[in-house]
Formats: C-alpha cells, structure tokens, sequence
C-alpha cells in the first residue's frame, strides 16, 4: 500500500512556512519603516526593527529600554493629548468598529534634538479574555510631506493675506444667480458692505442691477468670448445708493463661476467737471469759502455743488465723502 501524501504535503507546507517567515522577518528588519510590538499590560516594546536607528537616532535597544513612556516624553507637546486620549479609549475595552483603523501623525525628538513627523500604524491583538493584551503596527517617517504641506499652507496664508489686502476688489460669483463665492475687503467695501463676511453671506450680484438686462448681455457675451475687459455697468449698493463700476472677469462655465476684479467708477460717472474739482478741493481739507475764492465762484454755489456730491455718492457727512471718494479712486491731491 502506497504512502498516503498529504504528510508529504504537510511537511512541504511547513517548509514553505519557515521559508516565508525568513523572507517577512528579511522585509522587516530591511524596510526604512519601523515595525514594533509592544505588550500593552506592561507598555514595554517586546521588539523594535534595526530601523529606528536611522529614523529617530535610537538603536532599538535603546527604544526597548525607554519604553512607550520613554518614548511619549519624546512626543511633541503639542500632539501628545491626541495619541493618548486614542490609545487610552481602546485600551479600556471600549467597542470599536469594525473597520477601525488606528492611524496617528506626531512629532518625535530625535536622538540629536530635532523633531521627525511620523506617520504611526497600529492593531491591537485582543487574547484569550478579549482584553487588548498585544499592539504591533509600523511606524514611517513623513517630515518631507508634512513640510511640504506646511510650505503650501504658508504659501496659501501669504496669497490670502495679499487678496484680501489687495488695492485692487477682487470675485468670484456664481453664474446662475451671481451669489458671492469670494471675494476681498476692497470688493465688499465698494458694494456696499461692512466686511467681507457680510457680503459673501448676503451678495447676489443679479439684484443690484439697475437694468437686469445689462446682466444677461454680459453673460452672453462671456459666453461667446470667456473673458470680457472693462465692462461698465450701473448697480446699486444695499442701501439703494447708486453704484457704477467697470470690470474686468473670467467665466469658467465648467466650474460654474466666473471671477475677475472691479473697480468704482461711479464719481467718473455720476460727476461733473466743476464737481470733481470741488471733491478735490473737499479731500484736502478746503472750506468752502476757501473753495470759491479758488474757483471764482460764490459760496452758495459751492456748497450746492458739495451738497449735489455727497447726494450723488450717497454720503452723509464729509468723512463718508472722503471715504467714497477714494474707493472710487480719487485720492487727495497736494497742493
């Protein structure tokens, strides 16, 4: 009778096992990563890869001796709470999904004193009385990609710090009904608005028009050609002040916006010659007597003009002049 295989295939198995167990623990201690097991009754590491020599300046001899607390004291004040209160939440037996996956990002000082991001992988082993007695995971080094993301939020800071301060009123709408997606301080202060905050809550650009059909000229012309320059148009602001502004914009259909910048040229528009002299005059300071001794004309007559200015740029005082005057780009003149 013939020998039966499957002890054949047994004894092929383990050989394949014992094999595979050289090539995982090759892996291992060869991977820039760190690999580790720590037992969670006592928060000592039971092994830590030859790795954390290169990664953090510690042999793993050294890590083993320092133990989870040895090696907490060397987390980043600053993203020690986090991992603790995550770790503490499942060492207490709390349920977790099923799906739970145990990733954490933290800062640690290395063994020369500067800090290295990690980005840390964990599973917990549960044994016999399903309490979490084993935790084993991987540990990689992720400091460029964290200053490179700090890079681009700096970057990012930088360009918002300069839209928003930007001498220049700078959108963005919507297409369909001209809601305000972005915009600067310069943009709200010229249609009208406190902050910016309130005209991104309370802008919609299709309102203001005072000839809604200018509106759907623009859009058609946008359209056709994507991109339109100085295109003048005569809006109102919330408190129904009249408002005309030239403007220059971009329409990305695709993206459902279109942006581009404005600029209030509604003194340009609304005044006349003797006006914006008179402004002029305004804006530096001059009385009215002094005003008319300089243009020739009576006192009465000039102060009929400033009173038609601030009627037509909806001021009620000279400092609410002066400060609509400028947003429309009139500064003072020196003598």
């Amino acid at each position: 009778m013939t020998k039966k295989r499957p002890k054949k295939i047994k004894r092929q198995d383990a050989s394949l096992l014992d094999k595979s167990s050289d090539y995982y623990l090759h892996l291992i201690e060869n991977s820039r990563d760190i690999f580790y097991i720590i037992d969670t009754k006592t928060g000592k590491f039971e092994y830590v890869s030859p790795s954390a020599l290169e990664l953090l300046g510690f042999t793993p001899k050294e890590i083993l001796q320092m133990g989870t607390e040895g090696m907490d004291e060397r987390t980043h004040p600053d993203d020690l709470l986090e991992v603790r209160q995550k770790t503490e939440y499942i060492l207490a037996g709390n349920p977790l999904p099923s799906n739970f996956d145990y990733y954490v990002e933290k800062r640690i000082k290395h063994k020369a004193g500067h800090y290295v991001w990690l980005g840390i992988n964990r599973k917990f082993i549960p044994g016999s009385n399903g309490r979490i007695e084993k935790s084993v995971g991987n540990i990689h080094d992720i400091t460029g990609r964290k200053q490179l993301t700090l890079q681009l939020e700096q970057a990012l800071d930088n360009y918002k710090t300069l839209y928003n301060n930007a001498r220049v009123a700078l959108y963005r709408v919507r297409i369909s009904d001209g809601k305000m997606l972005e915009c600067n301080e310069m943009a709200a202060k010229i249609l009208g608005y406190e902050n910016r905050e309130q005209c991104l809550a309370e802008h919609y650009s299709a309102e203001h028009y005072v000839h809604p059909k200018r509106r759907r000229e623009l859009l058609n012309l946008l359209t056709k050609k994507k991109h339109v320059d100085c295109y003048e148009v005569e809006t109102r602001r919330p408190d129904g002040s009249l408002l005309w502004i030239r403007a220059s914009m971009q329409m990305y259909p695709e993206k459902g916006y279109l942006e581009g910048a404005i600029w209030d040229i509604t003194a340009s528009k609304l005044l006349t010659p003797v006006e914006k002299k008179i402004l002029e005059f305004i804006m530096q300071g001059k009385s009215s007597k002094e005003i008319a001794f300089q243009l020739k004309r009576s006192i009465r007559t000039v102060e009929d003009h400033r009173a038609h200015i601030m009627q037509k740029l909806g001021a009620n005082n000279l400092v609410e002049l002066t400060k609509k005057a400028i947003d429309s780009g009139i500064e003072p003149q020196e003598e």
